[in-house]
């Protein structure tokens, strides 16, 4: 399974994914970011009689990459999560217009981002990335940021953490959430 660092999926991106994807490629000025994923899907799967739920992109063939923290496969990596409900209105008689909540998570090991680990400085890894994103320089749509999770339950927040061993989000390990709203408006039909 080759991962590119920026994964665009799906191919052919319409709505939030165009959105998305702009986001990704402004993220790809960030050079300690290893791979920079899209939107994620929410698996479910059964383990021991109990439901865990976990980050997925689509590979391909029916296969998933799984996005929790893992200190060898993904390196420093981020996705994104769009949080329900979607909004839907009619501007000025025009095409629809939808609005969602969406998450931004970074998962990151301090110790391949250079000198910033000497005094474990996340402070200036979530400065760099809320530049990014507030100045993404969207082709589609916009996005409103609105708050940041540091605390393990709170940046895999929906997500099952019992699977994820907990040394993934102590020192050297890192990671945060940064939660905002998106909007696009569907393409004009083409007659």
């Amino acid at each position: 399974m080759v991962i590119t660092r920026i994964y665009k999926k799906p191919t052919r991106p319409y709505l939030f994914d165009k959105v998305i994807q702009d986001l990704q490629d402004a993220l790809s000025e960030l050079p300690w970011l290893t791979h920079i994923f899209g939107r994620c899907e929410r698996l479910v799967k059964m383990k021991d009689g109990v439901r865990c739920y976990t980050p997925n992109v689509y590979y391909g063939k029916d296969e998933y990459i799984q996005l929790l923290p893992d200190n060898k496969a993904l390196g420093n990596y981020c996705f994104f999560v769009m949080e329900e409900p979607q909004t839907v209105s009619v501007p000025f008689a025009t095409n629809n217009r939808l609005k969602a909540p969406f998450s931004f998570i970074v998962w990151v090991d301090m110790r391949t981002v250079g000198a910033t680990y000497d005094d474990r400085n996340t402070e200036q890894l979530k400065e760099q990335v809320l530049k990014t994103l507030r100045r993404g320089w969207l082709k589609h749509g916009s996005i409103t940021l609105e708050r940041v999770y540091e605390r393990a339950e709170n940046v895999f927040n929906g997500f099952s953490l019992n699977e994820v061993d907990n040394q993934y989000l102590m020192s050297p390990f890192a990671g945060f959430r940064v939660t905002g709203e998106m909007q696009i408006d569907e393409e004009c039909d083409q007659v």
